[in-house]
This record gives structure tokens, sequence and C-alpha cells, in this order.
């Protein structure tokens, strides 16, 4: 959720380069999905008893958090600790994904990392925004990078990334003597990616649903959706419920945005049914988990886990005369 401007039009232009064919346009919603973390007081997406492994030895269903020892339990409690909501993309025995994602508002900041399966990271992604003062950015960057690296790299490797933080330059690699990383300060926010010198980032599973762009075309227009550059229904004086979506041709398809806006009375109204039409239609890819925890996080807050193997974020906007809601589904992309 962070550096999204550049790094947008550079999948953008990835996804053009393949042939992959996108649902989107000019009608896109003004308010795109964020990371957010589970709200306080709120079900943070993992378990309340000890922390299990998924039992399919993949990603997990509910967002829940798998086994963690050494360097990333370190981190998971630290962040936790901080207010961070954190779940597993996957974890086995080989080792494993995670994410901690938070947000208050305009601001967010999330830290991904990998770690093998005595716990030692090997790869990481941190990234802290705020659109309204990017010195709190800055602040909460230091925050994500403390909790993670003084006991990943190192007090003293900490400070080259703090140290190139504070230069201002908008890209830098930063060498430490834990691995090579890329500093970058796009517009409102910090991002820092890297891997452990001698080793790999893992892998990460295919995932997309068995519902093709051309079958969950006809399935939304058979509920009265008009699909043009995205499927659209209107609501109420001027709202709309939408379904945007990516699909290569012919291929299942691997990231769903499900949202509805107008008065907030019909808007409210409007996604779920959305959500229902969009899922109706959608078979395969562990669907019936995301449905769940969607289900389950339907009160106006913000949301984000992983779960069977997506990264679902729910998110939105309310104001005396308008509201917008989002539900984002995404096939998981990393690069350290």
């Amino acid at each position: 959720m962070i550096g999204g401007g550049v790094i947008g039009l550079i999948v953008i232009g990835l996804l053009v380069f393949l042939g992959i064919r996108a649902f989107g346009g000019d009608d896109e919603p003004t308010t795109q999905p964020t990371t957010t973390e589970q709200p306080t007081g709120q079900p943070t997406g993992e378990p309340t008893g000890n922390p299990t492994t998924s039992t399919s030895g993949g990603p997990g269903q509910n967002g829940e958090l798998g086994n963690a020892t050494g360097q990333a339990k370190t981190a998971t409690d630290k962040l936790q600790g901080l207010g961070f909501g954190c779940s597993d993309l996957f974890n086995t025995g080989q080792g494993a994904h995670r994410g901690c994602f938070k947000t208050d508002g305009r601001k967010g900041a999330e830290a991904i990392f990998q770690f093998q399966s005595d716990g030692t990271i090997i790869a990481v992604r941190l990234q802290a925004e705020d659109d309204d003062n990017f010195n709190n950015a800055q602040v909460a960057f230091d925050q994500l990078l403390q909790a993670l690296g003084n006991d990943t790299f190192g007090a003293d490797q900490v400070k080259k990334v703090q140290d190139a933080v504070k230069t201002g330059q908008r890209s830098d690699e930063v060498g430490t003597t834990w691995g090579e990383f890329q500093l970058s300060n796009q517009g409102q926010s910090v991002r820092l990616s890297g891997h452990k010198s001698g080793e790999d980032s893992l892998d990460l599973p295919d995932q997309s649903f068995d519902t093709t762009q051309a079958q969950l075309v006809t399935a939304l227009k058979a509920k009265g959706y008009v699909c043009t550059t995205s499927c659209k229904k209107d609501v109420g004086k001027y709202g709309y419920q939408r379904v945007f979506f990516y699909a290569s041709s012919g291929k299942g398809i691997k990231d769903i945005e499900i949202s509805a806006s107008g008065e907030a009375g019909d808007a409210k109204k409007a996604l779920p049914a959305a959500l229902g039409d969009a899922f109706g239609a959608l078979k395969g890819g562990n669907v019936e988990a995301v449905k769940a925890y969607v289900e389950a996080h339907n009160d106006g807050k913000p949301y984000s886990a992983y779960v069977g193997g997506w990264k679902v974020e729910i998110s939105g906007n309310s104001s005396a005369s308008y509201t917008s809601q989002q539900v984002s589904i995404e096939y998981e992309s990393f690069y350290a």
C-alpha cells in the first residue's frame, strides 16, 4: 500500500506487456483500497489461542498466523505491540511469508517479511505513508525499521538506513552487512526492500480464481450490470455498485475489487449486494474463505489480512453526503 504512483505505473505497464486484459478505467473509485490494520478492540485475524500452521501446509485460510520463532517471532511481537495486525500468506516447513498492516485514515504502514523455518528473516519490504504530513510517514517508517531491524539487521545497520532516509534522496541503494537495500522516498511515502545476502526470496504460490473474465462478465450482466471498462449498476440518485478485475485472456481472475458509493444509506445496502453478486460468480481460489472473512468484517472499519492465499483489504470513507466502500482481493506480489 505505498509509493503507489510509480509502482502502479510499472505494474500496469507490465500487465499490458504480458497481454493481460484489464477491466478498469475512468470510472475507477476516487478512493482506492489501502493497506489497513485491524482496528483496536476488533478481531486481529489471528486465532486467540496459540498460533498454528495451516493444516494444508499452504496459505492461511482465515487470516491467521502460523508458527514463528527467533527473529520472525520477535519482529511479529514488536509490530503487534505497535498496533499492527499480522497474518501469513503461507507458512510451511520450508518458510513463511508474513504481513503486518496498520492504518489510520490517510496514513498507513506495512511490514512484509519472509523467514525460514528457524525464524531467520531473509527478505523484507517496509512501507509507511502519510498523505498529509511526510514527516509523520518518516516517523512511522522508523518505528517499522527498528521493530524489525534491530534484531534482524543489527542496530548499527539500522542506523545506516536511518542516515540514508535523512538525506532525502528519492531513490538510493543502501549496503549493509545483512544485505543490499533499495530505499525509495516517493510522494508522501518511504519504502525499503531487500533480502539477506546469499539468500533468495521465497517463491509465492500461484493464485487465481477458476472463473474467467468472460464468465464473470456474463454472470454480472445477468444481474443487471452494464459492463464496459468495468461492470456497474446504478444505485439511488447518483451512486453505483461496481466490480473491477484483472485476468489474463482465457485465464482465471487474479485481482478483483468490489465497491459501492453514493448516499450513505444507498451505499451501505449496495455493497453487500455487489459482494453477493461477485462471490456468487467466483469459483475456486479459496473463495469461501475470502467470503467468510469479508462477512465477518463488515462493520465499516478498515481491515487487511492474507486470507486463503489472497491479500484482502476492506476500506472506505464517509461524509455527511457521500459514502464509498471497497473490498479488494489481490494476488500478492513481492519484490525484495
